[in-house]
This record gives structure tokens, sequence and C-alpha cells, in this order.
């Protein structure tokens, strides 16, 4: 009893000396916002409410307090793989800590303790020093930084206007690195020594064309820091192809020729414009990929063509995205739908957004980026949701983002929460195993609109939007609800030469 007295006396002057000293400000984030009030019980319930705050907060969006612009500690306990779900989303997760501390907390010192450290390593900073632990079963590391710029892996402080994007090769996706100039878009790369083809007088003729449409969307572009564009589609009868342009990549798509068109001749052409497209666009032919489009039924669109699992990082209204030129007949970016994206993130702050057939959730990125209160996804394909999760993490987003693998009709039949912002596009066609029954976009339409919203909040908006080209809108849904077509609004100069591209509408309830 003696010692203990001691031992409590001791603790007692001390906790009344350091209450007695100007208060250390301690600032808590989580990006869970289930999490943010059971906390504030607990500092609360120790007597702290004075010294420590706690916010629903990203790691790729923290600040330091003004007054503490000079010298802070960072503590952090990363996810270990559980809560992200996979190795590159907590890549991503990792490089935005290591970025952000760069950023905001220069000349600081961090405390990271993780069960993934080689995993810490991504954050770009050297430890000075490593401990290590258990939790429970788990091997575990305490590294100690100091945010110096001496100890930054690049030998300087990465800022905005400064950084350069690494993206290494996790175990199953890998990310070709990038440069940004100082307002966040894409530096065009060094001019490349591009072999120089003899070209046919079609082939030339076809380079003039590409070389027109660079220079007449070439202001757009720079101005609106348009980083994926499409630069080409079918504007010459004789060369039916649609040719996007991915940062300093080349995405091209041939149309299949229709069965009075012969073969060889057909064949001749396309040949044509690939030896025309690296010259005109001033890229490597190494980096011009081709594919075959063609009428699609079911799931074929989305099945997988190639397994070389190589990403490419790309940028979009201020947020990063992934896409896959090789794999899949489609990149994981519908270029067309860019305007209703932007749309939607200029909407989004402080809404509940419902992104139905997320496809990737570029959406949701994109309504995450324009501050909304919590996004939902839902998609029946675990590989794009897995894709989404990634596109989410890139950019510092996680638990809060919801995302739901399921047949869409189901999902809102079981579904009970209300959204101030949904965006529906959904496929013209669907016959997935995982679903009941067939999906066709003209028939369905009414029971998918409606049961949409039934969860819209009072006030809320939905934007309908398909590129079914011979869809018709049902009357009936002009009948019940306020139906606005806003497909003009949503075609970029890059597929005005196409106005079929997608039809899009804005819903809304009857005053």
């Amino acid at each position: 009893p003696t010692l203990w007295r001691k031992l409590h006396d001791e603790a007692l002057a001390r906790a009344e000396a350091g209450l007695a000293k100007t208060p250390s400000w301690i600032r808590g984030y989580e990006a869970d916002p289930r999490l943010i009030q059971p906390g504030r019980n607990n500092i609360e319930r120790a007597g702290l409410s004075d010294w420590i705050k706690v916010y629903q907060g990203e790691v790729a969006t923290f600040e330091p307090r003004p007054d503490q612009n000079q010298k802070g500690l960072v503590i952090c306990n990363p996810p270990y793989g559980e809560r992200l779900g996979d190795e590159a989303s907590l890549l991503y997760l990792y490089q935005n800590l290591g970025e952000r501390l760069r950023q905001a907390c220069l000349n600081w010192e961090a405390a990271v303790f993780t069960g993934a450290p080689d995993l810490g390593k991504r954050m770009g900073i050297r430890s000075h020093k490593q401990y290590s632990f258990w939790n429970g079963a788990l091997p575990c590391k305490l590294l100690l930084i100091k945010v110096t710029p001496d100890q930054f892996v690049t030998g300087e402080r990465r800022t905005p206007e400064q950084r350069q994007v690494e993206r290494e090769n996790p175990v199953e996706v890998e990310v070709v690195e990038r440069k940004l100039n100082k307002n966040g878009n894409p530096i065009k790369p060094e001019p490349v020594v591009v072999e120089q083809a003899r070209l046919s007088e079609g082939g030339q003729m076809f380079a003039n064309r590409l070389q027109k449409n660079l220079k007449l969307l070439g202001k757009w572009v720079r101005r609106e820091g348009i980083d994926c564009y499409r630069v080409y589609d079918a504007d010459m009868p004789e060369y039916s192809l649609a040719i996007d342009l991915y940062h300093d990549w080349v995405h091209v798509q041939e149309y299949a020729a229709p069965k009075s068109i012969d073969p060889e001749k057909a064949s001749a052409r396309l040949f044509d414009a690939l030896a025309a497209i690296p010259q005109a666009l001033n890229i490597d032919k190494s980096r011009v990929v081709i594919k075959r489009r063609e009428r699609q039924s079911g799931t074929k669109q989305y099945e997988r063509q190639s397994a070389q699992g190589q990403f490419l990082e790309v940028s979009e209204g201020g947020v990063k995205l992934l896409v896959n030129l090789t794999d899949y007949l489609d990149t994981g970016l519908f270029l067309d739908h860019r305007p209703m994206r932007m749309r939607i993130q200029r909407e989004a702050a402080g809404k509940r957004f419902l992104n139905l057939y997320a496809y990737t959730a570029t959406a949701s990125v994109h309504a995450a980026k324009g501050g909304a209160r919590s996004t939902t996804s839902v998609d029946l394909s675990r590989t794009y949701l897995d894709w989404a999760r990634r596109n989410l993490s890139l950019n510092g987003f996680s638990d809060k983002n919801r995302l739901e693998q399921g047949d869409v009709m189901a999902w809102l039949q079981a579904n009970r929460d209300e959204y101030d912002l949904i965006f529906i596009d959904p496929p013209t066609f669907s016959n997935s195993k995982r679903m009941e029954g067939i999906f066709d976009v003209q028939r369905d339409q009414v029971e998918l609109i409606d049961l949409a919203m039934a969860r819209l909040a009072p006030g809320g908006v939905l934007y309908f939007s398909n590129n079914f080209r011979k869809f018709v809108l049902d009357e009936n849904l002009g009948q019940r609800y306020a139906v606005e077509d806003i497909t003009a609004q949503t075609i970029d100069p890059d597929f005005a030469r196409n106005g079929k591209i997608h039809r899009a509408w804005k819903i809304t309830a009857r005053a």
C-alpha cells in the first residue's frame, strides 16, 4: 500500500503539472463516420475534451492547425489489409500518407505502426528508427520518421505543383509513372523519335485528318486540362476506327466492317491507319493498343480479352483514375461521360450519392472529390468493384465510400436508404449468371427508374443515361416525374461528331 500510494501521488503530481502547462493540441482523423462518435465519447469520459478533438477525414486531406505549422507529431496505424481489401489499395493509401506528410507536415516527426512494413517504404520517406512488436500473432513494426527533405527518397520535398506521381508495380497492378506540371496537369513526355513509315496515299489522308482533329481540339484540351479524349471517331467511312488518347498512349478500336466490304480492302486500310497513327500523333508504335469492336451480347463486352494486368494512371477534373488499355474491350473509363462526371462532382457537396451499374466507380470518385457526404456504388462484377476500390484508394478515399456487389434491380428492391443524388448508366442488355432473368434497358427502364426514384430523398436529383442508340424514353415517366433531356449538355467537343454516343436525362419529383 505504501508503494502504491507513492506511485499514485507521483502520477497525480505529473497530471496536475501537465494540466497546468499550455495545452498540447491533439487532433484525430478517422475516415469511417460510424467510429467518430464512439471516439468522442471515450475522450469525454477521460476528461480530455478540451485537448483532444476527433474529425472525420481522409488520409489524403488531413491538415495541421495553423499554429502547429512549425513542429508536430503524426501518429498513424494504417490498415493491414482487412479494411481496404487488397494490396493495391494499401499501396495507394501509404503513398497518399507519404505525400500528405511531405506536403503538410514538413519538419514534423511521424510514427507509423504497421503490419505491412514493406508498404511503409512506399511512403517515400526513410525511417530513422524501427522497433519490432507483436500485435497478437501479427508481427508489426513501429517506424519513426523525421519529415525532413534529407529523409525523402526523392531527395527533395514534393509539392502539388512539383511532384512526380510514382506508382510502382504491386502484385496485381502495374501503374505507369506519370509527371504533372505546376497546375496538376500531365506533362507531355519528351518528344519520341517515331520511326517514319512510308505512307500510302490513303494513309497520308488519314494522318492529315488526325492532325487536323488534334489542332481543332487542342485549345479546348489545354484549357480544360483534359488528359484522355477521343481524337477520331470513324470520321472517314473507309477508316472505321475510334481512336482515343490516354495521356501518351493510343487506344484504337476497329469497328467490324460490314459484310459488303471486301475483307482484304478492310485489312489494308487498317494497316494504313496503324502506320499513320504513330506519326500523326507523335507516339511510339509500342504505345498503340488496338482492339476490334463488334456488336456485343450479354456480358461479352466485360469479358477479359488479355491478362497483361497493366494499369495506367490518368487524371480528370482533379482526380486520378486507373485505366487498362489491354485486358478488356473497354478501358475502365467511359470518355463520353466526362461531362456527366464533372456535373456530379460540382453537385455532390454534402450529398448522399448512389451510383448504379457503377462499373469502376469513376463517378463515385468524382462525387467524393466534390465533397459528397457518402457514396454507394453498386455493380454485379467483383472485378470492377475491386477496380473501383483502387480508384477510390488512389485518391485517398476509403471507408465512407461503400461498394456493393449485386444485381441492381434486386438491390434496389431490398434497399431502404435515401440518397440525394443518383446516377444510373445501365447496360443495353445483361444476362449474367449472377442475376435472375435478363435485363433489357428498353423493356425494363420504367421499373428501374421507379425503384431508384423511391430511394431519392426530397429535393434530390436522378441522372439517367445509356448508350443504346435506338433507346426511347417511356412517355409514362414524363407523366410521373419532371423529366429533362440534358443530352446536349453532356457531350464534350471530342464527341460532338457523334451526337448519338449517349442520351441523358435529369429526373426529379414533380412539385
